[in-house]
């Protein structure tokens, strides 16, 4: 069965993104052809996916461009982490989020993903101080 967000052609989560990216995306990203100047932006030592014209980067205004190489989060969400609860939940600005379930091994995907992002961010900051 399709997912909900190819089902309903849904780029909701395209839109705006804030989409924070892992070395292991990056390098995955750039194997598909692409240079990180062309997707990535530093804020504050996440790195993030670009927008372009309010939407990521790699998404045409129909669909992902770079589906098989997309990073974790994105093959994770509607799965997100809540940082103040410290626990993995449902975006609230998913539409189909009630179609998605929250499975013991992605949260612990979810958790393992945001460990690894904040000690990549770690790292560079060190390297900058």
């Amino acid at each position: 069965m399709k997912s909900p967000c190819i089902r309903y052609k849904c780029i909701q989560c395209c839109l705006d993104t804030e989409m924070l990216l892992q070395k292991e995306d990056i390098e995955r990203i750039k194997g598909s052809g692409f240079d990180n100047s062309h997707f990535v932006v530093n804020r504050d030592g996440w790195l993030q996916l670009k927008n372009y014209d309010g939407r990521c980067v790699f998404n045409d205004g129909k669909k992902c461009l770079i589906y098989e190489y997309r990073p974790e989060g994105c093959k994770l969400y509607p799965i997100i982490y809540d940082e103040g609860k410290n626990h993995a939940t449902l975006d609230i600005d998913c539409p189909h989020r009630d179609e998605f379930k929250i499975s013991k091994i992605k949260e612990k995907l979810v958790f393992y993903l945001v460990e690894t992002l904040i000690e990549e961010r770690r790292q560079r900051r060190n390297l900058t101080n």
